[in-house]
């Protein structure tokens, strides 16, 4: 049934994908904004407008060719961060994990969420509620599977890590739904 109301949620907001507006100065989240640091939340309509007019610009870029990715990533890892892959539900290493740390990109080891961001979502992925800043999640426009979805990738090197949805709690309300594969925990 949740997936069912998941379904018809994203449906009813599928116009929304080509008709929010761009936002007016200070209206989106600032550009390498930290959620520690007591900057506003980023919204359902922050990740509209982002994955409709681009991510604000990463700190850096890596870039690897498929051959040096497959050296360094386990074929598994590779699969779901290079080829849009997702792992199935609740068999991923960080699923129900809480401990304290922040969770980086498996490929480029950009950090991109803290652990204090971390929910349990039922879903069988690790969901958070914000990223560490606002440029190191990409946003893009996901019609995959007959859906319209908000995909989210790894703004250094464009690894998949899932996708956002606007049903999460806190003051944003976003769920950022997570591919373990796509992560690794550090120390905080």
């Amino acid at each position: 049934m949740p997936r069912i109301v998941l379904l018809i949620s994203l449906a009813l907001l599928t116009p929304l994908m080509g008709s929010c507006q761009g936002h007016g100065e200070g209206e989106v989240m600032r550009q390498g904004a930290s959620v520690n640091q007591n900057m506003p939340a980023l919204t359902w309509k922050d990740v509209i407008h982002f994955a409709e007019k681009g991510s604000p610009p990463p700190d850096r870029r890596v870039v690897m060719s498929d051959t040096e990715w497959r050296q360094q990533l386990s074929p598994e890892e590779f699969r779901i961060t290079r080829l849009k892959g997702t792992e199935r539900a609740f068999t991923g290493q960080y699923c129900e994990s809480h401990a304290p740390g922040v969770y980086a990109c498996r490929c480029c080891g950009t950090e991109l969420f803290d652990s204090r961001e971390k929910f349990e979502s039922g879903t069988g992925w690790p969901s958070f509620t914000q990223p560490v800043r606002d440029n190191v999640v990409k946003y893009e426009k996901d019609t995959s599977f007959g859906m319209v979805r908000v995909e989210i990738l790894c703004n250094v090197c464009d690894a998949h890590l899932g996708h956002v949805f606007p049903d999460g709690p806190g003051p944003g309300g976003l769920r950022f739904c997570t591919n373990s594969a796509s992560l690794v925990r550090t120390g905080e």
